[in-house]
C-alpha cells in the first residue's frame, strides 16, 4: 500500500482543506513531519485512519469530540496505491456533519477505484469499512498498529515484563483464538459428544426390552402362535367341507325354481309363436312371387315412359331443322362479304409492319449515336485532367531530385571514417574495463576488509563460548557429584530403613508372644472366676480355690498391646513402600549418572570425590525412626527433582553451547579460506588494472577517460545524424522512383485517351449518315405512333372478319348436329316404344299364371309381405329359439330332480351351515393375524436387539471419545497453549529485531529472550556479556525500541493481503545524541531498499537539518486560521 495523497478539512485543529502529496514526500525514502507541540502532527495519521475505518483511535467513542469547534462540516479523503504486479489506484472520501457539540454523523461515504473513469466501489459507511478491510486485509487495530507507532507507546513493549508481554503479543497476533475459542469450540465439542451420548441412551432406552430374554421371549410367542393357527385350520377345513354340500343342495333348489319360473314364462309366449308362424309362411310365399311381380310392374313403367320420349323427340326435331336452314343462308352471305374485304387489308398489314421494323432500326442507331457523343465527351474531359496531372507529376520530379541531390552531400559532410571509429571503440573499451576493474577492485578490498571485520567478530564470540562452556563444564560437574552424593544418601536410608524393619519385626514377634501369653492369662482369670467354694475345679479339679483372678488391670494391657501390635505393623507395611521407592530412585539416579558421563566425556577425565553421608541412626524408639527416615526422604525426593531440573537444564545449555563451538569454528575455517582468496582476488584485479591503465597511456596519450567518452558520443551523434540522411535519401528515392512511375503512366493514358476520342469521332459520322437514309423511308409516317396505330387499326379489322365468319361457321355447324342427333333420339324412341310393348304383354301373361293359386290377386300386394334374408332367418331363429327352451326347461327340471336324489334344504338350515363356516374362517384368521403378528414382533425384536447391541459397541466409542476431550480440556485449562504459542511469536519478532538493532548499533548489541520470557541485551562490543535492558542509556532504549517496532511491524503486515509501503514514528528522537542521530537516520534510508517509506514526527532541530524532504506543520492561529501545512525539500 502507498500513500499518495491525504485531504484534511475541520479535523481537530485543521479548518480550511489542507492537501498533503506523499507522493513527492516518499520518493527520499524517509521524510519528516515537523512543527510545534500541539500544532497537529499526529492529526494527518488521524485523519488517515478516519479516512480508511471511519475511526479516531484517540477520540472518545472513535469520533467524538473530532470536529473543529468552529466548523460544522468535517472532511477527509485519502488516495493510495495497491500493488501485487501491477498499481492499482484508490481513493476513500467521508463527510462528517456536527449533530451537537461534540458528536457528529456521516453524510458521505464513497470508495472509489480510480480509472480512466472512476468507479464507486461502495457509498455505505459499512459497505465501505468492510471494503476496506478486505482489500487490506488489516483491521483498524491491526493497521495502526503495522503503520503507526503513537506517543507514548513506543518503548512499551520493550519494558513490560514476561506476562504482560506476552498478553501483548496474544493481542497483536490474534492469539485469542487459540485461547478462549479454542476452549469454547472444545466446549461444545464436548457437549455435543455428551449430546450423541446421551441421544443414543434415549434411543436404547426407547427400544424397549431388547436384550436376549426379550427375544427368547418373542421366540416362544412365536411357537405358540403357529400351534394354535394349525387346530383352527382344521376347524375351518371341517366346516368348509359341511358348507359345501349344504351349498350344492341350496343352489340346485334355486336352479330348480328358476327352470319352472322360465317354463311358465314361455307358456305364455305360445300364442305369440303362432302368429310369427303365419307371418313367415306369408313372407316365403311373397319372397317366391316377387321376380315376377317385379317384371310385371318395371314393364308397365318402362311402356309409359317410352311412349312420353318418342313424343318429345319427334316435337324437338322439327324445331332444330328451322334453325339449321336459317343458319346456312347467313353463312353464305358474310362469306361473300370477306371474300372482297380481306386482300386489301393483309396488304396493308404487310406494308405497315415494315416500316414499324424501319422505324425500330432508325431509333436504335440514334441511341448509338447520342451514346457515342457522351463518351467522346467524357473522353475529352479525362484528356484535360490527365494533361494536367502530368504536368504536376513533372515539377515534383524536378524537385524532388533536387532535394536528393543535397541530402547526398549533408550526408558525405558527417560520415565518419572506418580508422577512426576503430580508434574511438578502442579507446572507449579499454577506458570501460579500466572502470570495471576499478569497481571490482573497490568491491573486492571492501569485501575483504568486511571479511577480516567478521572473523574477528567470530574469533571474540569463540573466546566468549569457550569461557562459557568451560563454566558449563563446572556447572554438571557439581551436579554429578550431587548425584552421587544422592546415591549414597539413598542407600545409606535404604539401610537405616532395612534395620529399623528388622527391630519393627522383631518387636511385632515379642508383642504377638506376649499378646498370646495374655489371653491364656485372660482365660485362666475367666475360669477362676465361675469357681465356687466347695466345688471342683474343672480344670485340676481341686475344691480348693486360694488365688482370685483380678482382670481390669490386665484387659488394659491387651488392649494397648494389640494397638502397639497394629502400630508395628502399619510401619513394616509402609516401610515396603518406601523400600520400593528407594529402589526407583536408585534406579533413576544411576541412569541419570550414565546419561551424564554418556552426553559429557570430560567427566570420565575428573576424579570421583567423597560422597557426604548422613549420620547412623542413634534412636532405638522405631517409631521416632520410622519418622526421621521418612522426614530425611522428603528431603531426598526434593533434592533428586532439583537435581533432575538442574541436569536437564544444563545439558540442554551445554548442548546448544558445544553446537555453537563447533558452529563457529566451522565457520571461522571457511571465512578465513573466503579472506584468502579474496586477498589473492584483490592482488589480481590490481595487476589487471595497472596493465590495462599502462595499455592507454601508451597508445592514447593525450587522451583522457573523460575525452574518449566525449569521442564516441560526437560519433555516435554523427552515426545518428547520418542514419537519418540515409533514411530520407532512401525515402526520396522511393518518392522520385514511385513518381517517375506515375508520370510514365499518365503519358501512356493520355495516348490511349487521345485515340479513344478519334475512333469516336468517325463512328459519330457514320451513324449519322444511317439515320438520314432511315428518314427519307418514313417521310409518310414521321412518328412512330402514327404507324402503330395504323397497324392495330388493320389488325382488329381482320380479326374481327375471322371471328364474325368462325361465329356463324360454328352456329351452322351446331344446329347441323343438333338436328341429326334428334333424328336419329326419334327413331330410337319408337324403337323402345315397340319393346316396352311387347314385354309387358308378356309380363302380364307370366304374373297371371303365377299368381293364381296363391293369396296374392295384385302384384303390389307382393311388395308389402316381402322380407329379406336376415330378416327370415331371424323369425325362423326366435321360433325355433323358443321350441328349444321349452324342451331345455323340461329337460334341466328332471336333471336337477335327479341330483337332488330327494334331497332338501330349508333356509333356517342353510343360513346355519354358512354362520358356522363364517366364525370357523374368522377364528383361522384370528390365528393366521396372531401368528403375523407374532413373526412381525419377532422381526422387531430382531431388528431392535441388533440396534440394541450396535448402540451399545457406539456408546463405548462414544465414552472413549469423551475420555479423550475431557482430558483435551485439562490440557487447555488456563492459558498454557496460548502462552506456548506467544513465545514462539515472541522468539519470532525477538530474531528479527535483533537483526535490525545490529545495523542500527554496528553489530554491537543483539537482543535475546530469557528463560523467564522477559528481553535481556547481548552486547558482542564486549564479548557477548548479557546485561537487562534497564542498563540501557535513553538513546540505547530508543535504538532498541525502533528495532523492536520495526520488527512486530513486519509481523503484523505479513497479515495482510498487500505490502504497507510506509511507516510512521512518533516519538523518541530527542533522546539520540549526535552520532546516534546519524547512525538511526542512516538506519531508515538502508529501509528504502525493502520498499518502504519512513515518516518521522518530531520537533527535533537536528533532525529536521538532516532530512531532505520534510513535511512542516503550522499550528493554528488565534485569529481563527487552521492548521495548514508545507512541503519543504532540500
Amino acid at each position: 500500500m502507498k500513500p499518495i495523497s491525504l485531504s484534511i478539512k475541520g479535523l481537530h485543529s485543521f479548518r480550511e482543506e489542507q492537501v498533503i502529496d506523499f507522493e513527492s514526500l516518499c520518493g527520499a525514502g524517509v521524510f519528516g513531519i515537523f512543527g510545534p507541540t500541539g500544532s497537529g502532527k499526529s492529526s494527518i495519521l488521524d485523519a488517515m485512519t478516519l479516512a480508511l475505518y471511519g475511526k479516531v483511535e484517540r477520540a472518545a467513542n472513535n469520533t467524538h469530540g473530532i470536529l473543529n469547534h468552529a466548523e460544522d462540516e468535517l472532511a477527509v479523503s485519502f488516495t493510495f496505491k495497491l500493488q501485487t504486479g501491477h498499481e492499482t489506484a484508490y481513493k476513500v472520501e467521508r463527510v462528517f456533519k456536527r449533530t451537537d457539540a461534540t458528536k457528529v454523523k456521516t453524510s458521505i461515504c464513497r470508495f472509489i477505484e480510480m480509472k480512466e473513469e472512476q468507479i464507486v466501489l461502495a457509498d455505505k459507511a459499512n459497505e465501505v469499512n468492510r471494503k476496506v478491510e478486505e482489500l487490506l486485509g488489516l483491521t483498524i487495530d491491526d493497521f495502526t498498529r503495522a503503520v503507526v507507532l503513537p506517543q507514548g507507546k513506543f518503548a512499551e513493549f520493550l519494558s513490560l515484563k514476561g506476562a504482560d508481554r506476552r498478553q501483548m503479543l496474544q493481542r497483536l497476533f490474534n492469539l485469542e483464538q487459540y485461547g478462549d475459542r479454542l476452549v469454547k469450540k472444545l466446549k461444545k465439542r464436548v457437549q455435543a459428544a455428551q449430546a450423541k451420548k446421551n441421544e443414543m441412551l434415549a434411543e436404547q432406552a426407547g427400544l424397549g426390552e431388547a436384550d436376549s430374554e426379550a427375544l427368547k421371549r418373542a421366540e416362544k410367542h412365536l411357537e405358540e402362535a403357529e400351534h394354535a393357527l394349525q387346530s383352527k385350520r382344521l376347524e375351518r377345513d371341517s366346516e368348509i367341507q359341511h358348507f359345501t354340500e349344504c351349498q350344492e343342495i341350496w343352489n340346485l333348489q334355486k336352479e330348480k325354481e328358476g327352470y319352472l319360473k322360465e317354463e311358465e314364462e314361455l307358456l305364455k309366449q305360445k300364442d305369440l309363436m303362432a302368429e310369427k308362424e303365419n307371418s313367415l309362411r306369408l313372407a316365403e310365399t311373397a319372397n317366391t312371387l316377387k321376380p315376377y311381380a317385379d317384371a310385371y310392374l318395371d314393364a308397365q313403367k318402362d311402356a309409359a315412359r317410352a311412349e312420353k320420349e318418342e313424343k318429345q323427340a319427334r316435337e324437338e326435331l322439327q324445331k332444330y331443322e328451322v334453325l339449321h336452314e336459317k343458319a346456312h343462308q347467313e353463312y353464305e352471305t358474310f362469306r361473300s362479304i370477306k371474300k372482297e374485304t380481306e386482300p386489301e387489308l393483309l396488304k396493308q398489314e404487310e406494308q405497315l409492319t415494315a416500316l414499324k421494323e424501319i422505324e425500330k432500326k432508325r431509333l436504335a442507331v440514334q441511341t448509338e449515336a447520342d451514346a457515342k457523343l457522351r463518351e467522346k465527351m467524357e473522353k475529352e474531359k479525362d484528356i484535360k485532367k490527365t494533361t494536367e496531372e502530368l504536368e504536376k507529376v513533372k515539377n515534383l520530379l524536378e524537385r524532388g531530385t533536387a532535394r536528393q541531390n543535397q541530402l547526398k552531400a549533408e550526408l558525405k559532410s558527417v560520415q565518419v571514417s572506418s580508422e577512426e571509429r576503430k580508434n574511438c571503440t578502442y579507446a572507449n573499451q579499454l577506458a570501460f574495463q579500466i572502470g570495471q576493474r576499478k569497481k571490482e577492485t573497490e568491491t573486492e578490498q571492501e569485501r575483504l576488509n568486511k571479511q577480516q571485520a567478521v572473523i574477528s567478530r567470530l574469533q571474540k564470540e569463540q573466546e566468549t563460548l569457550e569461557r562459557g562452556i568451560k563454566t558449563e563444564e563446572e556447572h554438571i560437574q557439581a551436579v554429578f557429584a550431587a548425584v552421587e552424593r544422592a546415591y549414597a544418601m539413598v542407600c545409606e536410608t535404604e539401610r537405616a530403613l532395612s534395620e529399623t524393619v528388622n527391630l519393627a519385626a522383631k518387636q511385632r514377634d515379642d508383642l504377638s508372644a506376649k499378646r498370646e501369653q495374655a489371653r491364656t492369662d485372660e482365660l485362666t482369670r475367666e475360669l477362676s472366676k465361675q469357681l465356687k467354694k466347695g466345688e471342683p475345679c474343672p480344670v485340676c479339679g481341686s475344691i480348693l480355690h486360694e488365688k482370685p483372678a483380678h482382670t481390669n488391670v490386665e484387659n488394659i494391657s491387651i488392649k494397648e498391646m494389640e494397638a502397639e501390635l497394629r502400630q508395628v505393623e502399619s510401619m513394616i507395611e509402609a516401610a515396603s513402600g518406601l523400600a520400593q521407592e528407594f529402589l526407583s530412585a536408585k534406579v533413576a539416579l544411576e541412569q541419570q549418572s550414565d546419561h551424564l558421563i554418556n552426553e559429557c566425556r570430560f567427566l570420565m577425565r575428573s576424579e570421583p570425590g567423597m560422597p557426604e553421608v548422613a549420620a547412623a541412626f542413634e534412636e532405638t524408639d522405631i517409631p521416632e525412626r520410622f519418622r526421621h527416615i521418612g522426614f530425611e526422604w522428603k528431603g531426598i525426593k526434593q533434592d533428586l527433582a532439583d537435581i533432575k531440573s538442574r541436569m536437564s537444564t544444563l545439558l540442554t545449555a551445554y548442548k546448544e553451547a558445544s553446537k555453537k563451538r563447533e558452529q563457529i569454528r566451522e565457520r571461522i575455517s571457511y571465512e578465513e579460506k573466503e579472506r584468502e582468496r579474496l586477498q589473492s582476488r584483490v592482488g589480481e584485479l590490481s595487476d589487471s588494472l595497472e596493465e590495462l591503465e599502462n595499455s592507454f597511456h601508451e597508445q592514447f596519450d593525450s587522451l583522457s577517460y573523460e575525452q574518449a567518452q566525449q569521442w564516441q558520443k560526437s560519433i555516435e551523434e554523427k552515426d545518428l545524424a547520418a542514419e537519418d540522411y540515409e533514411k530520407r535519401i532512401e525515402t526520396s528515392v522511393r518518392f522520385l522512383q514511385e513518381h517517375e512511375q506515375q508520370k510514365e503512366e499518365l503519358a501512356e493514358r493520355l495516348y490511349t485517351l487521345d485515340k479513344e476520342r478519334l475512333d469516336l469521332h468517325y463512328l459519330i459520322e457514320s451513324l449519322k449518315k444511317e439515320i438520314s437514309e432511315y428518314q427519307k423511308e418514313l417521310k409518310d409516317y414521321p412518328h412512330t405512333a402514327a404507324i402503330d396505330q395504323r397497324l392495330q387499326d388493320v389488325k382488329t379489322q381482320l380479326k374481327e372478319l375471322n371471328e364474325r365468319d368462325q361465329t356463324l361457321y360454328d352456329q351452322l355447324k351446331e344446329t347441323e348436329s343438333q338436328a341429326n342427333q334428334l333424328s336419329a333420339r326419334t327413331k330410337g324412341c319408337e324403337l323402345a316404344l315397340r319393346e316396352a310393348s311387347a314385354r309387358l304383354k308378356k309380363a302380364s301373361g307370366i304374373w297371371t299364371e303365377k299368381a293364381e293359386h296363391t293369396m296374392f290377386e295384385d302384384a303390389a300386394d307382393v311388395k308389402k309381405h316381402i322380407m329379406d334374408q336376415e330378416e327370415l332367418d331371424r323369425l325362423k331363429q326366435d321360433i325355433q329359439t323358443y321350441w328349444d327352451q321349452t324342451k331345455q326347461c323340461k329337460s334341466n327340471v328332471r336333471r336337477i330332480e335327479e341330483k337332488l336324489g330327494g334331497r332338501s334344504l330349508s333356509q333356517e338350515e342353510w343360513e346355519k351351515s354358512a354362520i358356522r363356516k363364517q366364525r370357523a374362517d374368522e377364528a383361522f384368521t384370528a390365528a393366521l393375524e396372531e401368528k403375523g403378528a407374532a413373526v412381525k414382533a419377532l422381526n422387531v425384536m430382531r431388528e431392535n436387539h441388533k440396534r440394541f447391541k450396535a448402540l451399545e459397541a457406539s456408546l463405548k466409542e462414544w465414552q472413549t471419545h469423551i475420555d479423550r476431550l475431557d482430558k483435551l480440556q485439562a490440557v487447555f485449562k488456563g492459558n498454557s497453549f496460548v502462552e506456548y504459542l506467544a513465545e514462539e511469536q515472541l522468539e519470532s519478532v525477538t530474531r528479527d529485531a535483533s537483526a535490525r538493532l545490529g545495523g542500527l548499533t554496528r553489530q554491537r548489541y543483539a537482543i535475546e529472550v530469557d528463560s523467564e520470557g522477559g528481553f535481556v541485551m547481548r552486547d558482542d562490543a564486549n564479548g557477548g556479556v548479557k546485561r537487562p535492558v534497564t542498563s540501557l542509556s535513553g538513546g540505547e532504549t530508543f535504538l532498541t525500541s525502533l528495532a523492536l517496532a520495526l520488527a512486530l511491524s513486519a509481523q503484523i503486515q505479513l497479515r495482510g493481503e498487500y505490502p504497507l509501503q510506509f511507516f510512521f514514528l512518533d516519538e523518541g528522537f530527542g533522546t539520540l545524541d549526535q552520532d546516534l542521530l546519524d547512525t538511526v537516520i542512516t538506519a531508515l534510508e538502508k529501509l528504502q531498499s525493502d520498499n518502504l517509506s519512513v515518516g518521522v514526527i518530531s520537533h527535533v532541530q537536528e533532525l529536521r537539518a538532516r532530512l531532505p524532504k520534510k513535511l512542516i506543520v503550522q499550528p493554528a492561529e488565534p485569529s481563527g486560521r487552521g492548521t495548514a501545512v508545507s512541503l519543504e525539500m532540500i
